[in-house]
């Protein structure tokens, strides 16, 4: 567990700058909030899938580079590890469970990794389904980060982009838009219930 956390330095150089404050910010915080709108959030993410989703969205990167990425995303679980672990609450869009990300194999893995993590007290899981439709956090991801002080820090990614967000007005807007599409979603159990639902499918498939 402590070799880890030196680690996360010297990969922080391979991320974006945003990348950076995200990685910082989770490990201050007291609470952790975040959207997909159409993948597993990086937290909890294996690293088959996340390698998956660096070679699709770096074509050409050296695969050292792409180790790098993913070993750093993987890294960012030692917030679990704490001895006070953060309040994390991830919301995600039913596309993230539909697309088969890296292979049928790929996501019986990751979506059973989401079912363990989901055990802990500390951690919720929500899924927005399709049934809602429109919802106010479409084609992008969101990340509200509360902070011991209870300040709170938001970050918006999209494709190949992100942004941290520190106005208390836009804040305000974006907590909104969370709390909104949080009350569209799946009550836990359900949501869970859902993942089993596209954890059978998988297992009923395969990569041929």
């Amino acid at each position: 567990m402590h070799i880890l956390i030196p680690l996360v330095v010297a990969w922080e150089s391979s991320l974006p700058d945003y990348g950076r404050v995200v990685v910082r910010g989770e490990e201050t915080a007291t609470r952790i909030q975040v959207f997909g709108s159409s993948l597993i959030p990086g937290i909890l993410q294996t690293e088959d899938y996340a390698q998956a989703l660096f070679r699709a969205s770096l074509p050409g990167e050296p695969e050292e580079q792409i180790a790098e990425l993913v070993a750093a995303r993987m890294a960012r679980k030692m917030v679990f590890e704490k001895q006070e672990k953060p309040f994390y609450w991830a919301i995600m869009d039913e596309a993230a469970l539909k697309r088969p990300v890296g292979g049928c194999a790929c996501m019986r893995s990751q979506l059973r990794a989401v079912l363990s993590a989901a055990r802990a007290p500390h951690v919720s899981v929500q899924v927005l389904p399709f049934v809602q439709r429109e919802h106010p956090l479409m084609g992008g991801s969101l990340s509200l980060l509360t902070l011991a002080t209870g300040a709170t820090i938001a970050y918006v990614e999209s494709f190949a982009t992100g942004q941290p967000i520190e106005s208390p007005r836009r804040i305000l807007e974006l907590t909104q838009r969370f709390d909104v599409a949080r009350s569209q979603a799946l009550p836990e159990d359900e949501s869970l219930d859902m993942f089993r639902g596209y954890l059978k499918e998988y297992e009923n498939e395969d990569d041929s």
